[in-house]
């Protein structure tokens, strides 16, 4: 008798694994949809104030939210050099639309992104650079956030005491995230410390203590030519997602005196910590329950109760402007982009030749 054949165990199990996440993804959508957002506000309440929006201000909204499918592309590209708008703003849609739609997307998005730039002719450490940069200063904004708007909308009226708590807990990780990217930027022995480490993990390889190096001296060289604009840019595209969220809100009819511009920025920010966990793709239903739940927690009483419905009316026009808005035209982006890899696909020894520039 032969040998068995494999039992391809590994690969049931992840199979399982995937569906079990698939799984708990739509259980959570459905949690959200159908039971708690009706049960803060009936959808038939709902409808009307998304249905009265007037043709002036739903082509505002539709301005805007336009500006926040570009704004990330620009971040792109001041930490990227050589990336044309053009090639930002198709990788940024595309990878939107597998980080929105597929469980797991964001490592996948990572994996594409960094196809599409070698696709393009970028170097390889360049790539890797940008990826690193974009995201430490992306999760920076988030953390310091919610402190800031804390502390602006403490100006106008006292704040919940957990709300404050809460803050302060997002600036503490703020500090000490951005002390330790500036220890690995700063410190060489640091940086080679942390090499040291990736190097003793088998799966990753060796060689990492020189190539980690290597990254720390360009990120500074990156930085002293692109930082200013790169922070400018990144914070440009947080606020024009809020800005995004403020302008649905008013245009359901949530007025200053109910929900402040300060307590739209705190709620935007507190809201979007819910989403840190990825239970499912693009925190659908997380994202909506976080930003109701929120915007409902800093409303002023008495009022709060009677903006129920106008509240689930802003954050569900919000999410179609922010979240549905980009699925057609990133399935679009994808498209060509597959079809243009296709037709013209890039050997190995001209990707050799750009990393050897």
């Amino acid at each position: 008798m032969g040998p068995l054949p494999p039992t391809g165990t590994g690969t049931g199990r992840r199979s399982l694994i995937t569906w079990l996440r698939i799984a708990a993804g739509v259980a959570v959508m459905a949690v959200a949809f159908i039971w708690i957002l009706p049960s803060f506000a009936d959808y038939g309440d709902v409808w009307p104030y998304l249905t009265a929006l007037r043709p002036d201000t739903a082509a505002g909204l539709i301005i805007v939210g336009a500006a926040n499918l570009v704004a990330p592309s620009i971040s792109q590209i001041a930490a990227l050099p050589g990336l044309r708008l053009r090639q930002a703003v198709v990788a940024d849609w595309a990878t939107t639309l597998v980080t929105n739609i597929v469980p797991g997307g964001s490592a996948l998005a990572i994996g594409l992104i960094w196809s599409m730039y070698r696709r393009w002719g970028l170097a390889r450490d360049a790539i890797a650079r940008s990826i690193v940069v974009t995201g430490v200063w992306d999760t920076l904004t988030k953390l310091a956030s919610p402190l800031l708007a804390i502390l602006w909308l403490a100006t106008q009226r006292p704040v919940d005491g957990f709300m404050v708590r809460a803050a302060v807990v997002g600036g503490i990780l703020f500090v000490v995230a951005a002390a330790l990217a500036v220890a690995v930027l700063v410190s060489a022995r640091f940086g080679r410390t942390i090499g040291l480490f990736l190097d003793r993990l088998p799966l990753l390889g060796a060689g990492w203590p020189a190539q980690f190096e290597e990254l720390r001296r360009q990120t500074l060289l990156l930085l002293s030519q692109r930082g200013i604009g790169l922070t400018l840019w990144t914070i440009a595209g947080h606020a024009n997602l809020y800005l995004v969220l403020l302008l649905c809100v008013r245009a359901v009819g949530v007025d200053a005196a109910v929900l402040s511009a300060a307590a739209v920025l705190a709620a935007f920010t507190f809201g979007r910590l819910v989403t840190a966990l990825p239970l499912t793709p693009g925190g659908v239903g997380v994202m909506e329950v976080g930003l109701v739940g929120a915007l409902a927690a800093f409303a002023t009483a008495p009022a709060a109760i009677e903006v129920r419905a106008p509240i689930v009316a802003g954050v569900l026009l919000f999410r179609l402007l922010s979240y549905a808005l980009p699925l057609p035209l990133g399935a679009l982006s994808l498209a060509w982009w597959t079809a243009a890899a296709q037709a013209s696909p890039a050997s190995d020894e001209n990707l050799s030749n750009i990393d050897g520039q």
